[in-house]
């Protein structure tokens, strides 16, 4: 195994809910033969939140990081990338329409392509929803790619029950769109709507599988009074269950049924979705990091639960989960190799070599015995079964915390090399490269 990182940028923070890895389910880098690029995302000077922010494009060159493309829209989210089998690199944009005073308001999203080999901008594709609605900055879209036929998939959310989506052939004409309806839920005190949100999404062949995360205010209501207590806000979000569903043929077959693949309600834990993998047997991968409750919560109301994390995985088949595991699992007090003492959060992204093999990159940040933060990463290789095959430590001078990859899911081929792009432990204002030879 071979690694080598860089720092590709440095960015200037605004609180406006988002920064460069906020699109989590889809990926801001993919790669085309040996040209590697990242959609980058930096906040403009004298520009209020929320739509503070615009989108660069980079390619990576021997003497570092070349800037292609500057967008000169507003925006509040990151801007995901997908790739094509023949080079072309498309950038999903939401700019907002509206004045620099307003805060929230209008987009007009739309897909921007780039051609080899200058990689100049060589046209815009529109977003058509299936009905009159109008999209606005909290897009929380998710952006995929088939290579094996160069369509593309892109999904708007829309308030917290819908999401609408278009199907786009390798011309980017439109040639389907709908909408999906979040899931329901019944067992709250007050039944509703749960969104999804941070969604991994795989376009195979017109199937389609989404895997996602619930994103709704707190719906319990007696700790949402005692979190205000707490915070000062009347407002906490709950990401406390992850969802599953698909369709066979996106182009005639409505989704199928939710699955509800983690629930961490009963001690107002935390789940989280981390990627999705769909094999070549119709076998679906499922990843996603645990949190067993909220700290803030437990001497009031749980105190007898333990604070422990985990990456978990699992395998399903026609919507029924095949089995469940853990990759980590990290019990309360127990200090990891790198000094970890407190974890705050872990996360993962599957790899699929140009052989078949699927690894696991992950990482596990959170802080010293003395309040430093840091990180370990960590390679994982699965079997056939989904079995752990091997876990061997990634030292990178300055490991990851969250990160995207390029990956199938957004057109990139399968590849021996791991490429990775996101944040490192001791930096929060910069974002960095790094890549792992596996040589498998």
């Amino acid at each position: 195994m071979k690694i080598h990182q860089e720092k590709i940028y440095s960015f200037e923070t605004k609180p406006n809910g988002a920064g460069p890895l906020w699109c989590l389910g889809s990926s801001c880098i993919a790669v085309a033969d040996d040209r590697i690029f990242v959609s980058g995302y930096e906040t403009i000077e004298d520009v209020p939140p929320l739509n503070c922010a615009r989108w660069i494009l980079y390619e990576k060159h021997k003497n570092g990081w070349k800037i292609l493309y500057r967008d000169t829209e507003k925006t509040r989210e990151p801007s995901p990338v997908c790739i094509f089998s023949d080079g072309r690199l498309l950038v999903s944009e939401n700019p907002f329409m509206l004045e620099q005073e307003a805060s929230q308001g209008v987009t007009f999203p739309r897909i921007c392509e780039f051609s080899p080999p200058e990689y100049a901008l060589t046209g815009k594709i529109l977003f058509r929803p299936c009905e009159p609605v109008v999209m606005v900055e909290h897009s929380y879209r998710n952006f995929a790619a088939d290579r094996k036929t160069d369509e593309l998939i892109l999904f708007h959310n829309k308030d917290y029950d819908r999401a609408y989506w278009n199907l786009f052939d390798k011309n980017g004409s439109c040639t389907r769109s709908g909408k999906l309806y979040w899931p329901w839920g019944y067992d709250y005190v007050k039944p509703q709507r749960i969104r999804i949100c941070y969604s991994n999404v795989q376009l195979k062949e017109k199937a389609v599988y989404i895997f996602g995360t619930s994103d709704i205010m707190e719906p319990n209501p007696e700790w949402r009074k005692y979190k205000k207590q707490l915070t000062g806000r009347e407002w906490d979000y709950d990401f406390r269950r992850v969802f599953f569903s698909y369709t066979p043929d996106i182009t005639v077959e409505p989704f199928r049924y939710w699955v509800e693949i983690s629930n961490r309600e009963k001690t107002a834990g935390n789940a989280r979705n981390c990627d999705l993998l769909v094999d070549d047997e119709g076998i679906i991968h499922l990843l996603w990091m645990e949190k067993s409750c909220d700290e803030r919560l437990r001497a009031r109301f749980f105190a007898d639960e333990p604070l422990n994390y985990s990456l978990r995985y699992a395998r399903l088949k026609n919507q029924k989960i095949l089995d469940l595991k853990n990759i980590f699992f990290f019990p309360e007090g127990e200090l990891l190799p790198s000094g970890i003492k407190n974890i705050n959060f872990c996360w993962g992204r599957f790899h699929l070599t140009q052989t078949g093999k699927i690894y696991i990159f992950a990482s596990v940040s959170g802080t010293t015995a003395t309040k430093e933060a840091t990180a370990e990463n960590w390679l994982v290789e699965l079997d056939s079964t989904g079995d752990i095959k091997s876990k061997q430590s990634v030292r990178f001078e300055k490991p990851f915390t969250s990160f995207h990859t390029a990956g199938i899911r957004n057109g990139t081929a399968p590849s021996d090399i791991i490429h990775i792009y996101g944040h490192i432990a001791d930096k929060n204002d910069e974002m960095w490269y790094g890549e792992i030879n596996i040589q498998d």
